[in-house]
């Protein structure tokens, strides 16, 4: 028998949060949507076609008894009368072919009764998706309508309505609504795409939670400075130099191994891990919600920012030690902020020129 060497894991390119060390492995979304009750997958759905607003005038939710086989509903800006069905069928298993079917079944039957105009798309929308006998038919629109006509005294006939004996043949009108009726407005969301589009509403976070979010690494500044770098890196010379005694300081005159390079060098790579987290942040969380931190970071350092201080350099030093302290545990990104973070919102803020290092002189001095 031949043996091999079993390979060491490869290092995650993302950091570990305390989050995660102390609730264990996040649940994966996929795992979590198979969780939702059927009242909380429909208000998931409901959020995921609202996501659409570029689309639909309006999506309004008719679940629960006399919804005629419609549960989210979406209507078109151009066309009013024209909209969208979102079926939420919440499941054990995938939606298999009879289950289908009868939805499918109920449409028609309302929509020839005159209750509402056959839809544009018809999506099924199920935790566990669709079974792979029913996809067959869903990408075959000629051998689903025949399924229906064939398949209606076994799964439509006795189940459209609740009322008992209450039979619906298909025959006369019904049929020749079927026959005429155009099959390919029938498609469904597959699992992973539910969660990929419902990653981009303003529900994920609540409903899949945070620790399924994975920050990278703190990315490494560049060798040159980038054009977004030169008022905070320049405020921090001038708080060298008033340190020094001097007129001013350049990059290229501080010293390897210095304690101005060092700080300096430091500096960029909080920098630049702060304006990771912004974008962290903003691929996920509202607009303002990283501003709405930088703004607690300002209230913490601002009574440090105003107190007298000999030089700049001792006004950066003592300001990063507060901002350092400041708990962030209120905020939704507290799991993955870092000490880097914290001192680089401080240029972040150097930068919007909301504090210096420097105090401006007064009138009289």
């Amino acid at each position: 028998m031949k043996e091999f060497e079993i390979p060491s894991p490869d290092s995650s390119q993302h950091m570990l949060t305390s989050l995660e060390v102390a609730t264990g492995a996040p649940i994966p979304p996929l795992t979590r949507l198979k969780t939702f009750d059927a009242e909380t997958w429909e208000d998931v759905t409901l959020e995921l076609v609202s996501y659409w607003k570029t689309q639909y005038t309006r999506v309004v939710r008719c679940g629960g008894g006399g919804d005629m086989g419609r549960d989210v509903i979406a209507y078109h800006h151009k066309n009013p009368r024209e909209w969208e069905n979102y079926q939420c069928k919440r499941l054990k298993n995938a939606v298999n072919l009879a289950q289908g079917l009868l939805e499918i079944g109920k449409l028609f039957y309302y929509a020839q009764k005159g209750e509402f105009t056959l839809p544009t798309r018809y999506y099924f929308v199920a935790p566990q998706g669709v079974s792979t006998d029913f996809l067959k038919y869903i990408n075959d629109h000629g051998k689903l309508k025949d399924a229906l006509i064939s398949r209606w005294d076994k799964d439509c006939k006795r189940k459209i309505t609740s009322k008992r004996g209450n039979n619906i043949e298909l025959e006369g009108d019904l049929l020749a609504f079927i026959n005429s009726a155009d099959f390919s407005i029938f498609d469904h969301l597959p699992p992973v795409k539910i969660i990929e589009l419902h990653e981009n509403t303003g529900f994920y976070t609540q409903r899949f939670g945070a620790t399924a979010k994975k920050r990278p690494k703190l990315p490494k500044p560049p060798e040159k400075l980038e054009p977004n770098e030169i008022v905070y890196t320049s405020e921090l010379l001038k708080a060298f130099a008033d340190a020094e005694g001097v007129e001013i300081m350049k990059p290229d005159s501080l010293t390897e191994g210095s304690d101005y390079k060092t700080e300096y060098d430091s500096a960029r790579k909080n920098f630049y891990a702060a304006e990771d987290l912004e974008k962290f942040s903003r691929d996920w969380l509202p607009n303002n919600c990283y501003q709405e931190l930088v703004d607690e970071c300002y209230e913490g350092v601002s009574p440090t920012i105003m107190s007298n201080f000999s030089n700049g350099f001792d006004r950066y030093l003592a300001t990063n030690t507060q901002a350092i302290s400041i708990n962030y545990n209120s905020h939704p990104l507290s799991p993955y902020i870092k000490v880097q973070d914290k001192k680089g919102m401080c240029h972040q803020l150097v930068n919007a020129k909301r504090m210096r290092w420097i105090q401006r002189k007064k009138p009289n001095e």
